[in-house]
């Protein structure tokens, strides 16, 4: 690819980062517009390669598809150009406005609290329609069922405490399982299974061992929390031998790239320790968070909302960033933004931490800069080992049940997220003359406008949103000086 080509593929990147709201698959279509049939980078079959390698990986949807077409087009200097180029403006924007938020006084930070309460309300709607989008999946009523089951489980499972919370119960929960927890059990359960969930000779065992494992990492620890290592170690080392045996019984002989997947990968943790090399030297906890954001990526399944949950469960739940700080600020800024939100999000975490422990917006921004590189990084790595596998092993059973049951999985703990959004976005900011009640009203009203909105199709997201934080803007100060 000559210079001008891929300049010109690199500010393509850019303008569907900064035009793109409306989250990863809503840009599917805008990728292949600009891409494919104006500049033509590559074929349309080249594409739906790209979008279909990237619907079964973990990470930043949009991210990973950029990534794949700078792969192609211009071996790893345009996987990395093209990834960071689609990943920088949502970044970019989101960490503008923590550092606003961040330098604000009371009076304006209550404000912003107030439009946040709108913009949780168009959250929660989102969250709402993605679950029962879900259920709408199904192929039959006995899936239908299957799917409703699993959801309500997870969401149990994870959001036991919240539930509690809502209903003013002080209970210990028996559960409150993470969403880190949930999630690697999941994939435990299809590694050992090696994607045949009806082999009862082996999916018995898995349940039973994952139920086992819950009981010990519940709150109540009703198996004692010091059998819990014994568990992990179980599921990884089981994990492990389902997928060999899987890759053992694949037909498939095709020889695999191991050298160039060498090399991307390197690429790829060279891109992160030169864009985090400040965080490292100045700031204490970095390879901790550089650790944790590759995880949180790699267990990122169900699209950008999906990443909410397990963000919760990787900074939230583990005391990193505080409950506020996420929903109440990140959270709001990001959704508010275009771009993927597993990029806006870490890139936001990171700000937060690094303004906490550096105390000032110059350890933020380097912090910052380390998620948005954790971030990309992450997704780009992931995609490129996912492509090389898929290219030797296509017909990998796995593949099809990881994307048959991630999303029922993703959509309970999706479920939580959004009790978890109204319990920020409510309880957080009841007082000085709002009380729960009108907090709870102004959502409805949101929830209910924005649902005839959506009714109709050529309404843009971004009014959406706009009406939804003026409407609990107005109605929180209208009540708060009443």
């Amino acid at each position: 690819m000559n210079t001008k080509k891929f300049m010109s593929m690199i500010m393509t990147m850019l303008k569907i980062g900064f035009i793109g709201f409306g989250g990863g698959t809503a840009l599917i279509p805008v990728i292949e517009e600009e891409i494919v049939e104006k500049n033509k980078v590559v074929t349309e079959e080249q594409f739906n390669n790209e979008v279909m390698i990237a619907s079964i990986t973990p990470g930043a949807l949009p991210v990973e598809i950029a990534s794949g077409i700078g792969y192609q087009t211009a071996g790893n200097k345009g996987m990395m150009a093209a990834a960071s180029a689609m990943a920088f403006p949502g970044a970019f924007l989101t960490v503008l406005f923590l550092v606003i938020f961040s330098s604000a006084g009371e009076t304006l930070k209550t404000q912003i609290s107030y439009l946040a309460v709108g913009i949780s309300a168009y959250i929660i709607l989102t969250l709402i329609k993605y679950c029962t989008g879900t259920l709408q999946q199904a192929k039959d009523r006995n899936e239908t069922i299957l799917y409703f089951i699993i959801m309500m489980g997870v969401f149990l499972l994870s959001g036991e405490a919240s539930i509690y919370q809502i209903l003013g119960l002080s209970i210990t929960p028996i559960f409150g399982i993470s969403t880190i927890q949930i999630l690697g059990a999941a994939f435990f359960v299809i590694l050992f299974t090696k994607g045949q969930p009806r082999d009862v000779k082996r999916a018995a065992p898995a349940l039973i061992i994952a139920v086992l494992y819950f009981l010990c990492a519940g709150k109540a620890h009703i198996i004692p929390e010091v059998l819990q290592p014994f568990f992990v170690t179980l599921m990884i080392v089981l994990s492990v031998i389902g997928m060999v045996q899987t890759l053992m019984d694949s037909q498939q002989k095709r020889a695999f790239a191991g050298k160039a997947l060498a090399v991307s990968l390197v690429c790829w943790g060279l891109f992160t320790v030169v864009l985090s090399f400040p965080a490292i030297i100045f700031l204490s906890g970095t390879a901790r968070y550089i650790g944790d954001g590759f995880l949180s990526s790699v267990l990122s399944f169900g699209g950008g909302d999906a990443y909410l949950s397990v963000a919760q469960g990787m900074f939230v739940d583990s005391g990193m960033i505080s409950y506020q700080d996420f929903y109440g600020s990140i959270v709001s800024v990001a959704n508010a933004l275009p771009g993927s939100i597993l990029c806006k999000i870490l890139s936001g975490c990171g700000y937060v931490l690094g303004f906490e422990r550096g105390g000032s917006v110059v350890m933020g921004l380097f912090m910052a800069i380390c998620g948005f590189a954790c971030s990309v990084a992450a997704s780009g790595a992931i995609v490129i080992v996912v492509r090389m596998i898929y290219d030797k092993y296509e017909n990998l059973r796995i593949f099809a049940v990881v994307k048959h049951f991630i999303r029922p999985i993703i959509s309970g703990l999706l479920l939580n997220v959004a009790l978890s959004l109204y319990l920020s976005g409510i309880l957080e900011i009841a007082g000085g003359g709002l009380t729960m009640t009108i907090l709870s009203i102004i959502t409805l009203i949101v929830i209910a406008l924005v649902f005839a909105l959506e009714q109709k199709k050529d309404v843009h997201l971004l009014w959406k949103i706009l009406l939804s934080a003026a409407i609990s803007f107005v109605g929180c100060n209208v009540f708060a000086g009443i």
